[in-house]
């Protein structure tokens, strides 16, 4: 139980600071993928709702197929505007090789991947029949996606590029290192094709409005 709280610190602080990243003020449903306006979707309204989810810890052991192990923290934030139209943060952090010390506060592992994702769509809301601090929020399939992605590279489905579908085709597993095969000869993605490989369909969450809040939901895609 003692490595396992220090795996939960350990993580939770490299999610604070990946949730730094707020949503900018070009949210909305406005554009459709692949849409070619320099501004992207219209401006979002006034923000009325900011919510966390708790934090998610995941394990993957790849052995015996695959010679490595990954740890992965994740986090969701929902901001609601005024105009009916939502913000989904993803943020998600992992590691391989992770050690953890029982008797110091020594820690390493192999960094893998880190990203931030930000959907863009509209939604519906209503006060809880049963308790007002709950609010009952139905999010649309998104219409955008914005990612950065481990400091590789950062895609818009409202600003599209060669270059973003490049970087976006899909990868094979190196069988003994993990890292990513891509096939650098295939055809680049359209936004289309990278928003439907991400976008989840209408899901309805139930946020906190008095401690700002909503569970963490599975449905979201990542």
């Amino acid at each position: 139980m003692k490595k396992h709280m220090k795996l939960v610190t350990l993580f939770l602080a490299g999610a604070m600071a990946l949730s730094l990243a707020a949503c900018s003020g070009g949210g909305g449903g406005g554009s459709s993928a692949g849409g070619s306006s320099a501004g992207g979707s219209s401006a979002g309204g006034k923000i009325t709702g900011v919510y966390l989810s708790p934090a998610n810890l995941s394990y993957q052991n790849m052995r015996p197929q695959y010679n490595y192990y990954l740890t992965t923290f994740t986090q969701q934030e929902i901001t609601l505007m005024d105009n009916n139209t939502y913000c989904l943060v993803l943020s998600s952090s992992t590691f391989s090789a992770l050690e953890l010390a029982e008797s110091t506060n020594d820690a390493k592992g192999n960094e893998r991947e880190n990203s931030i994702t930000k959907f863009y769509g509209t939604y519906t809301s209503q006060v809880n029949d049963l308790d007002e601090d709950l609010l009952d929020v139905t999010l649309a399939a998104p219409t955008r996606v914005v990612r950065s992605f481990d400091q590789l590279y950062w895609v818009d489905t409202d600003n599209w590029s060669d270059a973003m579908g490049k970087a976006v085709i899909p990868a094979q597993t190196d069988p003994n290192t993990g890292a990513p095969i891509v096939d650098e000869n295939a055809e680049p993605w359209t936004a289309q094709q990278f928003l439907e490989s991400v976008a989840f369909p209408e899901t309805s969450v139930q946020v906190n409005v008095k401690t700002s809040s909503f569970d963490y939901t599975a449905d979201f895609a990542g």
